[in-house]
This record gives structure tokens, sequence and C-alpha cells, in this order.
């Protein structure tokens, strides 16, 4: 099973909340929302290390939140690989990815103004994707932006790796699987905010999803037993 958890960081607008929570996330995620300049991006990161505690509390294994260690690519990862987990935040909104098989993902909030880049699509994408009629053009970018994202987390390089070199979309959908070096890639998108693009990578094909939007109350209530 594969939990894709959700949080509003304007809760944590409330400067009690957000010292509370400080306290809960323990120091490598303390020290990471210290270093961040702009009170949006502390908010985001803050929520992000909420979520991640509260699956591992959830399924009680408190000792091994605190064992996360961070690539050099800035990935959090457990040495051992007992759990994996993936997370993102855009906009106003955290998500974590929490599994007992590999995962990456990805949110984006969706603009009407597309982000001028072209380094996105492989050629056969840029193909399609001129085709498209003004408003699928913003559906499809930010559904294909968050696949390719997932994917490359879960790989381990994130957008350090060329999304132009493989693609996502087929005949203006984005596929259910993907093959890039030598692997397979389930890909699995949602639309639980509105004008929020949601993906999630796995390499498991059947998989049971589990999506839980959850508030500050439901964070900092849960306890190891």
């Amino acid at each position: 099973m594969v939990e894709l958890l959700i949080m509003d960081a304007d809760e944590l607008k409330d400067s009690e909340k957000f010292e509370t929570a400080m306290e809960l996330v323990g120091e490598q995620r303390r020290n990471k929302v210290e270093r961040l300049f702009k009170e949006e991006s502390k908010r985001l990161s803050l929520a992000a290390g909420l979520l991640l505690r509260y699956a591992f509390f959830s399924v009680n294994q408190a000792k091994l939140y605190t064992e996360i260690e961070v690539t050099a690519n800035g990935k959090p990862y457990l040495p051992n690989k007992e759990y994996y987990f993936s997370l993102s935040h855009s906009g106003r909104y955290a998500i974590c990815t929490f599994s007992k098989v590999p995962v990456g993902c990805d949110i984006e909030k969706t603009r009407d103004k597309l982000p001028r880049t072209t380094k996105i699509f492989s050629i056969q994408e840029e193909k399609e994707f001129i085709t498209l009629e003004e408003k699928e053009k913003r559906q499809i970018f930010f559904q294909l932006w968050t696949c390719k994202e997932s994917i490359t987390k879960l790989i381990g390089k994130g957008i350090a790796y060329p999304f132009e070199s493989f693609s996502v979309l087929h005949e203006n959908q984005v596929k259910e699987s993907v093959f890039i070096d030598e692997r397979y890639f389930y890909l699995k998108s949602f639309h639980q905010i509105e004008n929020y693009a949601i993906s999630v990578c796995t390499e498991t094909s059947k998989i049971t999803w589990e999506i839980k939007k959850m508030n500050w109350y439901n964070l900092i209530k849960i306890k190891n037993t």
C-alpha cells in the first residue's frame, strides 16, 4: 500500500502551532526549516516534516524517523530501506508518500501562464503538446511535470535528471508506465485539491492507494505505541 498524505501548510501561520511543530519534527527537519528565508517556504517544509513524522508514528516506528539520512542530492532516505517515502510541496500544500516499496511524488500548483521552458518535453511530447487547445495545455503541462518529477525523485536525482530524455505523454494522455534505464515506473495522478496537480510513481503496478487529507490536530496527536 502507498499512503498519500496531504496538509494545508497555511495552518502553520499560527505562531503557536508553528513552534509546537518545530519541536515535534526533530533536529534535522528543524535545521532545514531554519535555513529557509521565506515564511511560506518554512511553513511548507515544516508541514512536510510533520506528515513524514506522522507516517512513521502511524506504523509504530518512531525510532526509524530519527534514523533518516539525506543524500548529496538532498533526498531523505532510510539507510536500511525499511520504508520508502517522498516529500513535495507547492503553493500552500505539502504532500508525503510512504510505503514499503520505492516511491516518488510531486505536487505543483497549476497556473494559467505556463513556465517558459522546453526542457521538460521530449521531442515527441513537444510535437503533441503544440497541437493541444490552450485549456488542455494547462492541464497536461502540470500533470506531465509532476509525473516526470515523481519519477526522477524515485530514481534519486530529482530535477538534475534530464526531463527531456524520456516521455510520459502518448496521444495527449499520460502513460500508465514508462521504461527508463532498464526499469519500469508506474504512474498515478490525483486531483484531490482544486488547482493542484499531484503525481506519484512506484516500481510496482499492483498497488493499493490510501489518500489522507491531514490537519494540525491529526498530526500532533499521534503517538508511538
